[in-house]
C-alpha cells in the first residue's frame, strides 16, 4: 500500500506507507502546540547505492524576505530532526507509536540525513544559489548532525521528480 501527499500544489510520492511519516500531520493530531514547527514529512529512501532519511518541506514560492523565510525553514528542519531522533530514542512514546517500522528503529538514526526544500517553478539555473543559501542557513545543523552539503538542497518540481520525491507526470493522452 502506498501514500501520496498533496502539498504546495505538488503530489509527493507515492511512497510505501512503511517508509513515510507525516510529521506535521501527526504532531497536530497529538497537539504538540504552535511553538513547534515541522516539515511536511519524513521519508526513508531505499536504493541499492544507499538508504537515507529525507526531511521534506514544500513551499509554493519564495517570498521577497529570503532571510526570514530561510530562518523559518531552518526552524522546521531543526524541530523535525530533533523530534524524530527524540521519538526513536524513546523520549516521545506517543510520537514513536505513529512512526512506521522503516523509520522507528534506533539503527535508523545512523542512516544519512537529507534536507530538501521543494519549491515548484524555480528555474534550474537558480537552484544552486538557493541551495547554497539553504546550506548556509543550516550550517549549525550540518555540523551537529553530520549532514554533507550535497544532502541539503532546494529543488524545483522537476528535480524533485529526479530524486524520487514526486512521481513523473504522465503524458497527456492524444
Amino acid at each position: 500500500m502506498s501514500l501520496t501527499i498533496r502539498e504546495s500544489g505538488m503530489d509527493f510520492g507515492p511512497f510505501p506507507r512503511e517508509n513515510i511519516f507525516e510529521l506535521e500531520k501527526v504532531l497536530k493530531e497529538l497537539e504538540f502546540g504552535e511553538h513547534v514547527s515541522m516539515v511536511e514529512f519524513i521519508v526513508r529512501k531505499d536504493s541499492p547505492a544507499r538508504n537515507s532519511i529525507v526531511f521534506v518541506e514544500a513551499k509554493s514560492s519564495i517570498p521577497r524576505q529570503h532571510d526570514k523565510f530561510m530562518g523559518e525553514i531552518r526552524t522546521k528542519m531543526q524541530h523535525a530532526i530533533t523530534t524524530w531522533f527524540a521519538a526513536v530514542a524513546g523520549r516521545h512514546p506517543k510520537v514513536l507509536a505513529k512512526i512506521p517500522a522503516k523509520l522507528n528503529q534506533v539503527d535508523h538514526l545512523k542512516l544519512p540525513l537529507e534536507c530538501f526544500l521543494v519549491i515548484p517553478g524555480i528555474p534550474d539555473k537558480m537552484l544552486p544559489q538557493f541551495s547554497e543559501k539553504f546550506r548556509q542557513t543550516l550550517v549549525s545543523e550540518r555540523k551537529l548532525w553530520s549532514i554533507p552539503d550535497v544532502n541539503i538542497q532546494v529543488l524545483n518540481d522537476k528535480k524533485a521528480q529526479k530524486v524520487g520525491l514526486i512521481a513523473p507526470t504522465p503524458p497527456l493522452a492524444r
